[in-house]
């Protein structure tokens, strides 16, 4: 029998992670990638004090060197968990047990533990953050040109699950753009308000940094590449859950292009399709099933994401100047959301990649349903001589009857007297074109995609120019998604 894996939590399977997330997004969140990052922090903290002469300058350049998570005891620190229960003090005593003895005594000077923590949550946040950005644009140019591709592809456009009237694909396509650079947006901007440093001390008063609190400070805050806050937040997390329901915001927006595709792959419609390839199984059972099985999953992800985003929110509630309650909440909720969207926006570039139309299927539906989705065109024709209101009741009534008994509408509406002394079936049928009734379907599609383009361009200026803080990056050999 095979070794089993014993991790408990689906990011942590074997078989289903990259259902969840992906191997890129799991990383970032990897015990000894975490560890890292804790590491990183201390150094530049150590460094930033070495620059101001709180300690010596020989001091910040041995810890620098000692903080390397694969010099340290990882046994070690697990011992000391379990005998401390503390999150921080094990992986300072393996740094101290490297560090030479002189210069030891200066590690982790003045700082807190949520000091440390919080300041390389934020890293991790910045690195989430680049991953989401990413992806979104991918996603806002993929969208862009189905958009492009399918703008004058006449479509019924449906309202409460029925049919309406007529729009473009492309119009479709162009709101899904639209909600989506509304999230890029928001990403963009809470870079400034949730990518901070925390170093404040024990209750937030700087008192162990004397009068170089507010320097150090800015200058810690600069060599990691992150905003200086104003005062602590170690019990102020609104920038958390912020970011959670921008991520919980995003996720149901992209989930719902993912249902609307799903609907539409209905054997009654036949119109979107996700990606299939050959020997893809639907049912152990049926073998005919091509399931939206993908399309299924990003609905899944971001009901997951969207639980978490209560959880962020939670977290508002604190006490006093400190308390855990909402730290030990976002190291699972932050994780597993950012962890979650990554594998949804995964999802989505292979969707909308591979996308498929079925522009006849699309075209059958159009004229069968001709008749009913120009109701609103027909019923202005016949309002030029009947009254809006009056053509309102005829058209309402021929189609109720025409639904409870059967047959055409029109038959139903031409045996109208009021209807068959002044108009012929000619003059009737004339309106029952779709393709004539689109409206500013295209202009306003183009609209879309011209704007996306130009915010899209000022996105990708901006990443192009992050990355970020010359930080150590000795991260061991972590195997998370091996």
């Amino acid at each position: 029998m095979s070794r089993c894996d014993p991790a408990g939590h689906i990011l942590g399977s074997r078989f289903y992670a990259d259902s969840y997330s992906t191997a890129e997004a799991r990383q970032i969140f990897c015990d000894l990638y975490r560890y890292q990052r804790w590491l990183d922090v201390e150094a530049v903290l150590a460094e930033a004090q070495a620059d101001l002469g709180i300690i010596p300058v020989e001091a910040a350049i041995h810890i620098r060197e000692s903080a390397r998570i694969d010099r340290l005891d990882l046994d070690y620190i697990s011992r000391e968990l379990k005998v401390t229960s503390h999150s921080l003090m094990p992986l300072l005593g393996a740094l101290s047990a490297v560090c030479p003895e002189p210069y030891r005594r200066y590690i982790h000077f003045g700082a807190t533990t949520q000091d440390i923590q919080d300041t390389a949550q934020s890293l991790e946040l910045r690195d989430v953050l680049d991953l989401i950005e990413r992806d979104l644009v991918f996603l806002a140019d993929q969208i862009s040109r189905l958009v492009e591709r399918y703008n004058s592809l006449v479509t019924i456009g449906r309202t409460h699950a029925q049919h309406a009237l007529p729009m473009t694909m492309g119009l479709k396509m162009a709101m899904w753009l639209d909600e989506l650079m509304r999230s890029i947006e928001r990403f963009s901007q809470l870079r400034a308000r949730v990518l901070v440093s925390q170093l404040f001390g024990g209750v937030g008063t700087m008192d162990a940094f004397g009068h170089r609190g507010i320097e150090l400070l800015d200058l810690f805050s600069s060599k990691l590449g992150l905003s200086a806050p104003m005062t602590a937040w170690h019990s102020a997390r609104d920038r958390i859950a912020e970011f959670l329901n921008t991520v919980a915001i995003a996720a149901g927006s992209l989930a719902s292009i993912a249902d609307e595709i799903r609907s539409l792959a209905r054997n009654e419609a036949g119109e979107m399709e996700e990606p299939f390839h050959a020997g893809k199984i639907g049912s152990s059972t049926m073998p005919h099933k091509r399931n939206p099985e993908l399309c299924e999953q990003v609905v899944v992800l971001a009901k997951l994401i969207k639980a978490n985003a209560l959880t962020g929110l939670d977290g508002l509630i604190n006490e006093h100047e400190r308390d855990y309650r909402a730290v030990r909440l976002e190291w699972v909720a932050l994780a597993d959301s950012s962890m979650f969207f990554c594998g949804l926006l995964s999802l989505m570039k292979h969707i909308l990649t591979g996308l498929v139309i079925h522009r006849d299927r699309v075209q059958a539906n159009v004229d069968r349903a001709a008749p009913y989705i120009c109701s609103e065109a027909l019923m202005f024709f016949l309002g030029s001589k009947l009254g809006k209101d009056r053509a309102h009741t005829l058209i309402y009534e021929a189609s109720m009857e025409a639904a409870e008994r059967g047959g055409s509408f029109i038959d139903v509406l031409m045996e109208h007297p009021e209807i068959n002394g002044m108009f012929t079936r000619e003059q009737i049928e004339e309106p029952l074109h779709p393709e004539r009734h689109t409206g500013l379907s295209v202009r306003i599609a183009h609209r879309v995609v011209e704007s996306a383009a130009r915010h899209i361009k000022e996105v990708k200026v901006n990443l192009s120019g992050k990355r970020q803080c010359p930080l150590s990056n000795s991260y061991g050999q972590c195997l998370v998604g091996a």
